[in-house]
């Protein structure tokens, strides 16, 4: 099963380096992981709506309205945390997510309820798919590359490579399901 420090620790052998133990070893590429791994984990969840991250919620309304524009703001997940808000319950709903200087991250609509499907920051490796678990290892060796290796042209071999993998790893989860259009929010049912 992978770990947050397996999932590092091989990014570093894909780049011809050791491994590390643990994110508070007292070496650089330590450090480095641990600087380098959240940021890739939530990049690479929030590009991309992955059945895994998937939660759906009923969001509580604040007190405070917008100043303009929506009537009602609704204070967004935190546990687990929203990423990124894909739809609200009917695909006719619109909103818009803003940061509120007060209460930070909201969703504003006309809706005087607000159920939304989102992509959670999902923190256990455990829930990863394994397809994920090789993209975000191959982020993790562009990330990591030239701090490690100092090669600019082995990070864009790595870059290549990781662009494969995500474009592999969005065609197999796409095709778990529904197909949903999340551009133009329209669903369509391929079971008829």
């Amino acid at each position: 099963m992978a770990t947050d420090v397996s999932i590092c620790s091989n990014a570093l052998r894909r780049l011809g380096d050791d491994p590390i133990t643990s994110f508070s070893d007292d070496t650089e590429r330590a450090r480095l992981c641990n600087a380098f791994f959240p940021d890739a984990r939530d990049h690479i969840l929030r590009s991309h709506p992955w059945n895994f991250a998937i939660t759906r919620a009923s969001l509580s309304k604040l007190s405070a309205v917008p100043k303009y524009g929506f009537a009602y703001m609704y204070s967004l997940p935190n546990d687990p945390y929203c990423l990124r808000v894909l739809e609200m319950e009917f695909p006719d709903y619109i909103f818009k997510i803003e940061n509120d200087a007060t209460n930070g991250r909201v969703l504003l609509t006309d809706q005087d309820a607000a159920k939304i499907l989102y992509v959670a920051r999902i923190t256990n490796p455990s829930l990863y798919d394994s397809m994920f678990v090789d993209l975000l290892t191959a982020k993790l060796s562009v990330d990591l590359c030239y701090a490690v290796t100092g090669s600019t042209a082995l990070q864009t071999q790595m870059d290549k490579t990781y662009q494969q993998k995500l474009s592999e790893a969005r065609s197999i989860d796409g095709q778990e399901g529904y197909i949903d259009d999340l551009v133009s929010n329209t669903f369509t049912d391929f079971r008829k």
